[in-house]
């Protein structure tokens, strides 16, 4: 009966590790501060805009998944809108493995983004992500610079 009960903790104990180790859901919380430059019309619209920065993160919401990472994004859209903004960020974990994010914001909406995971290295090599991400754009206490506030939300699966 014993080993009956050891073998049922130790399954229990495997698959457990298994499932938060291999797959699990994204809950991540951050900053960003970059450079950004614009194409203006004679009216002052923004035309097109190109971006450059980086964010930390941490995990909330009782996830773990990418907590106190760092990523650095190249991002640009053109004519709010009527468009998308786009980008990459390389998301660079605590480990120093890393993983490449391509989202999609529709113009005008900056909370309602989508994001996928498209290629990894180290343990996130074959990573499999996908969710919902957006900001929050903050004044800038530093003329030239753009703030904002982001977010991640999905789930993630890692091969190995």
């Amino acid at each position: 009966m014993r080993k009956i009960i050891l073998a049922l903790i130790f399954t229990l104990m495997s698959s457990t590790t298994f499932a938060d180790g291999h797959s699990g859901k994204i809950s991540l919380s951050g900053f960003f501060v970059g450079d950004a430059k614009a194409i203006v019309d004679e009216k002052g619209n923004i035309m097109t805009f190109t971006y450059e920065g980086q964010s930390g993160f941490n995990a909330i919401e009782g996830t773990s998944f990418g907590d106190n990472s760092s990523h650095y994004c190249i991002g640009a859209g053109s004519i709010p809108g009527k468009g998308f903004e786009m980008g990459h960020c390389k998301v660079m974990f605590i480990n120093g493995d890393t993983a490449i994010i391509y989202y999609e914001i529709k113009l005008g909406y900056s909370m309602e983004g989508t994001f996928k995971c498209i290629s990894g290295t180290g343990r996130y090599e074959g990573i499999e992500c996908s969710g919902t991400t957006g900001y929050t754009q903050i004044k800038s206490a530093q003329e030239g610079r753009i703030h904002a506030t982001n977010y991640y939300r999905g789930t993630y699966t890692l091969k190995k």
